[in-house]
C-alpha cells in the first residue's frame, strides 16, 4: 500500500508538470485561510510518519502553485519539541498573499511531529554536515509528495523556502529534486553552529555546500546578513563558492545588518522589508507568481503597548510585535508581565503567557496583531 500512495504521488507530481505561471495580485489577510494539519508521508525508504503541518492558502479552492517552509534547528535539543509550525505562520501568509498554498512543515523530532530526530552530523569533531541536510531533504521530499495529493495544490510548480538548517536543507533538495521544484531560497542555511561565531567543522560545512553542488542545477537565492551570529559573510561566501564552484546554480545576497544577530532577518517581522524585494525577483525571474506591488501594510502591526508596561520594557512588546502568530501578550495591573509566541495554537499560547506572568491578576492584553476588546482574559 506504501508503494502503491508514492507511486500514484508521483504520477499526480508529473501530471501537472508544464502548468503555466500566472501573476497574483496581492490577496487581503481577510481572504486568507490557515489550519493545522497532521500530515502523513512515507519516506523512501517505506517508513511512514506523520509530520506536523500549517496550511496558509488563499480562501478559494485553487489549484495553486506550491510553497513549502521549512525551520532551523536550535542548538539545545531539549528546545526541538517546543517548536511549531506556527513559528513560520507570517512568512507564510507571505506567500499565500502571492497566490500559493504555503505549507509549513516540522521534520521528524521537531514540534509534534511523529519519528525520532535523524538530522545528527555526528560529532563536533568531525561532523558530517553532508548526512545531516540530506536527512532533512528527505522529509521535505516525502511530505511534497504527501502535499501533491491534494486537489488545491500545483505540484507542477514548487518553490522551497529554508531557514539555517531548513536552508542547507532546501539545497539538498535540489541536489536531488523532486520532480516541480522550479526554485530554492536559502535563508542563513548552515549546520553545527553552537555558539555564536562558533561552528563545528566550518571546512567540513564548506565541503557539503560544494557537494551538494554537483547535482544542483534547480535555480537558488541565498540571502545571508552581515551581522549572522550563526553563519557569518566570510563564511557564507566560502559556502556560496564552493557550492557553484562544482555546477550549483544560484545567487548570495549578504544584507546590512539586522538587529543584534542578522541570523533572526527571515524569522522576524522587521526584516520582511529587507528580504520582500529580492524573493519577488527571484520569484519572476524564474516564471513563479508574485505581485506587481507589495501589500501597503506595514510588516509590524501599530499598535501601543498596555499603559501598565512600564518605559523600560518597550523592547518586549516590540518583540512581541515583531514575533509569529499565536502569539499572546499578558500584563497584570501591577506592570509584571509576560509573552508567548509561536505556539501551535492560540490557546496554547494564551496559557503560557498567563502561566509564565505568575501573577492571579494578570490578564490578556493582546493575541496576535490586536488587542483584547472589553474585559482582559484570564485562566
Amino acid at each position: 500500500m506504501l508503494v502503491v500512495l508514492r507511486a500514484f504521488a508521483l504520477a499526480v507530481l508529473f501530471a501537472r508538470l508544464g502548468a503555466d505561471a500566472a501573476a497574483a495580485p496581492p490577496i487581503p489577510l481577510a481572504e486568507i485561510e490557515r489550519a493545522p494539519l497532521r500530515l502523513p508521508v512515507v519516506l523512501d525508504d517505506g517508513l511512514a510518519v506523520t509530520l506536523e503541518a500549517l496550511i496558509v492558502k488563499p480562501a478559494a479552492p485553487g489549484p495553486f502553485p506550491l510553497a513549502l517552509l521549512t525551520h532551523g534547528s536550535p542548538r539545545k535539543e531539549s528546545a526541538r519539541r517546543q517548536m511549531s509550525a506556527a513559528q513560520m505562520s507570517f512568512q507564510a501568509a507571505e506567500l499565500a498573499r502571492r497566490g500559493y498554498l504555503a505549507a509549513v512543515v516540522m521534520r521528524r523530532g521537531y514540534g509534534t511531529s511523529g519519528g525520532g530526530w535523524q538530522e545528527s552530523s555526528g560529532t563536533c569533531a568531525a561532523p558530517d554536515h553532508e548526512r545531516g541536510a540530506r536527512e532533512s531533504a528527505r522529509d521535505l521530499r516525502a511530505a511534497l509528495l504527501s502535499l501533491a495529493l491534494r486537489s488545491d495544490v500545483d505540484a507542477g510548480r514548487i518553490v522551497v523556502i529554508g531557514q539555517s538548517a531548513g536552508g542547507i536543507g532546501a539545497v539538498a533538495l535540489a541536489a536531488d529534486p523532486p520532480p516541480g521544484l522550479r526554485a530554492v531560497v536559502n535563508f542563513a542555511g548552515g549546520r553545527g553552529s553552537r555558539a555564536p561565531h562558533e561552528v563545528c567543522g566550518e571546512d567540513r560545512l564548506v565541503a557539503a555546500y560544494a557537494a551538494l553542488g554537483r547535482t544542483a542545477r534547480v535555480p537558488s537565492l541565498w540571502i545571508y546578513a552581515e551581522n549572522d551570529r550563526y553563519f557569518g559573510p566570510d563564511l557564507a561566501r566560502r559556502m556560496f563558492a564552493a557550492y557553484r564552484s562544482q555546477g550549483g546554480t544560484g545567487d548570495l545576497r549578504l544584507l546590512d545588518p539586522f538587529g543584534d544577530d542578522g541570523h533572526g532577518l527571515f524569522a522576524r517581522r522587521g526584516g520582511l522589508d529587507r528580504w520582500r524585494p529580492l524573493l519577488d525577483a527571484f520569484l519572476r525571474e524564474h516564471g513563479l507568481p508574485t505581485w506587481d506591488q507589495p501589500p501597503a501594510e506595514p510588516p509590524v502591526a501599530s499598535l501601543a503597548p498596555p499603559p501598565q508596561l512600564a518605559p523600560e520594557h518597550g523592547e518586549h512588546w516590540a518583540r512581541y510585535l515583531e514575533s509569529a502568530d499565536n502569539k499572546v501578550f499578558a500584563i497584570s495591573p501591577h506592570g509584571r508581565f509576560a509573552w508567548r509566541s509561536g505556539h501551535y495554537t492560540l490557546e496554547a499560547a494564551r496559557d503560557a503567557a498567563l502561566e509564565a506572568c505568575g501573577d492571579a491578576s494578570c490578564r490578556v492584553f493582546s493575541e496576535n496583531d490586536a488587542p483584547v476588546q472589553s474585559t482582559l482574559v484570564s485562566r
